[in-house]
């Protein structure tokens, strides 16, 4: 019995740990996500993340997440962004207010870019998409410290139906 018992607790171990070093992440050094009340982006909501750098003679990639569901009526959304070092004595803007322009859906056929995700609700047809954005792409931060990237939608509509949550990724570049 215990012949039998032995190569399964081996192949059950190397799975765990194939498993663990699959989840790890080793370029991601932050990422949150904020999810919006009611199924809907307001124009006046900034969703506001902060993260620190501890390294800032790396490049890093600054990435945005757009969830969004079908009820969503456009095929892109423009958003701005800025990046704001938070100084003990004063803050200092990085990047201020700058406009982009992300395609969310194909133009012909529909069809979203994003990854489905694979949870229910928030949509009539239970499909939600999560669209990761690239803002900034080898990007290098002047100081150590703490950070604050404020995201907002720039679209002639106050509020954006389909949009549920807003998302953050600070990543390694190499």
């Amino acid at each position: 019995m215990m012949n039998k018992i032995y190569p399964f607790f081996i192949k059950l171990s190397c799975l765990l740990v194939a498993l663990s070093f699959y989840s790890c992440d080793s370029k991601r050094v932050d990422e949150k996500y904020i999810d919006f009340t009611e199924g809907m982006w307001p124009v006046d909501s900034l969703a506001s993340f902060d993260f620190d750098i501890e390294n800032p003679n790396e490049d890093y990639n600054l990435i945005t997440y757009i969830r969004n569901t079908n009820d969503y009526p456009y095929q892109n959304i423009y958003i701005k962004y800025s990046l704001i070092y938070n100084g003990e004595e004063n803050n200092d803007t990085i990047i201020n207010n700058t406009l982009s322009d992300f395609q969310l859906f194909e133009v012909k056929s529909g069809k979203p870019f994003g990854e489905m995700e694979t949870s229910l609700g928030n949509s009539s047809t239970g499909a939600i998409y999560n669209h990761p954005l690239l803002l900034k792409k080898d990007i290098s931060f002047p100081k150590e410290g703490n950070y604050s990237l404020e995201i907002q939608h720039y679209m002639r509509q106050d509020s954006l139906e389909g949009i549920i949550g807003v998302g953050y990724r600070i990543e390694h570049s190499k």
